[in-house]
């Protein structure tokens, strides 16, 4: 009873609205007014006022974090940040989870390269010859995170010479970060738009024997607990599977002794750091999945439930950019109480929805959303002068970026040479 005390405390203290929007003034308070006097300190304040941001629960919170944060930013010198002490993992030599979407043609036509997450756009912040980069090509940024306040969303503009195509993970994101900087054009998407319908087939009713399967790194945000309290009274005839992997040294163990605490541990199977074959296996056999977290990116595991037709079910209420897609066809969105009863008629009723067929009808797989994308590059090329004689290659997400045709891996793989020849920046082939 205590350990389930302390799990629920915790979890109603970080996301008590009320709570966080205090917390995020004390964080203001405690961060001096003024202005740094080098790089580094000012870097380190701005690191802490982003905190406040994302900690913020108004619009007027948040907007007077950022206010604090413009006031820190002419006291930083983008090439001269620290980034390893902000970014643990900066060291390593290539940038990761990139793809080039398109070759550069000539001066008046450029190549485009999509690069994911906010440690990469540092790692890019650091390239021996940025400026040429950006005279060759045209960057599309995929976030990490919503709210999107981070100190490389912050400087990576300022170090940048060209406008960034930047994708969202919520749907305020499309107003945040053009007030983070005016480099940033928008481009209504989500990192879990790029999923290939390929993966999947739709199995029969009869293959579909696992009843719940959640799909969710170790992390206290995933909320774990929150579905151990479901279980204690869900049928013990359901057959329920976790997947995940370890966070922030959380634990297939961390998982074992929370479900223990609430007297489940022998009520479902968990697997971790599983292939991601297997993970697909997994899905496409589940009759439901769900996702209990408040506050996160894309989440593109939901939108992945829909494509092997498995209908998700998230919170109505979450702060996830895959919310989007949860509707009556594809899904459920939960209310906090009863969580139980709630999960009992949607594993019932699964067989009613049909998300596979809304998605592949709506528009949001790879496909589609690579389409959208190049009508995007290809206006403002042509608004501001340029010419676009090629599109640009479907992109998809398996798990990280990848091409969808193999004729296009063959035609642009040259490109990652040229871009480290000319431009002294090394990207990892996917």
């Amino acid at each position: 009873m205590l350990d389930r005390l302390k799990i629920q405390a915790e979890d109603v203290l970080r996301y008590q609205p009320a709570l966080r929007n205090l917390l995020a003034s004390i964080l203001l308070f405690k961060t001096p007014s003024a202005r740094a006097a080098n790089t580094a300190e000012a870097a380190r304040i701005v690191q802490k006022l982003c905190q406040a941001a994302r900690l913020a629960s108004t619009e007027s919170m948040m907007r007077k974090a950022e206010a604090a944060i413009a006031r820190q930013l002419p006291a930083i010198d983008p090439e001269q940040v620290p980034w390893t002490e902000f970014l643990p993992d900066f060291g390593q030599e290539r940038i990761q989870k990139t793809i080039v979407l398109k070759r550069y043609v000539s001066e008046r036509e450029k190549g485009v390269v999509f690069v994911s997450f906010d440690n990469q756009m540092a790692r890019l912040a650091k390239a021996a010859n940025l400026r040429r980069f950006a005279e060759r090509y045209t960057l599309v940024l995929a976030p990490s995170w919503s709210p999107p306040h981070s100190i490389a969303s912050y400087l990576f503009p300022r170090l940048y010479p060209a406008p960034i195509f930047c994708l969202i993970s919520n749907p305020r994101d499309l107003d945040i970060f053009p007030r983070i900087s005016d480099k940033y054009k928008m481009a209504p998407l989500y990192a879990s738009s790029w999923f290939d319908p390929r993966i999947y087939t739709a199995v029969s009713a009869a293959e579909k024997e696992i009843d719940i399967l959640m799909v969710a790194n170790f992390g206290k945000f995933k909320r774990h607990h929150a579905f151990f309290a479901a279980l204690r009274d869900l049928p013990r005839s359901y057959r329920v599977v976790l997947v995940g992997q370890s966070e922030r040294g959380r634990t297939k163990e961390t998982i074992l002794g929370e479900a223990a605490a609430y007297g489940v541990r022998d009520r479902f199977e968990v697997r971790a750091d599983v292939p991601y074959r297997e993970l697909q296996e997994l899905m496409a056999r589940a009759r439901t999945s769900i996702v209990l977290s408040r506050r996160e990116g894309s989440c593109v595991v939901v939108v992945e439930s829909m494509f092997a037709n498995t209908p998700a079910g998230i919170y109505e209420d979450a702060e996830m950019g895959s919310r989007v897609f949860v509707n009556e066809h594809t899904g459920r969105l939960l209310r906090h109480d009863h969580l139980a009863a709630q999960l009992k008629d949607f594993v019932e009723s699964s067989g009613q929805y049909e998300p596979r067929k809304w998605v592949m009808e709506n528009g949001v797989g790879c496909v589609a959303s690579s389409q959208t994308l190049n009508r995007i590059l290809k206006r403002n090329a042509l608004d501001n002068g340029g010419e676009w004689t090629e599109d640009i290659a479907t992109l998809r997400w398996y798990p990280d970026p990848q091409y969808y045709d193999s004729q296009d891996a063959e035609r642009l793989r040259l490109c990652y040479k040229e871009i480290e020849d000319s431009c002294g920046i090394g990207i990892a082939s996917p």
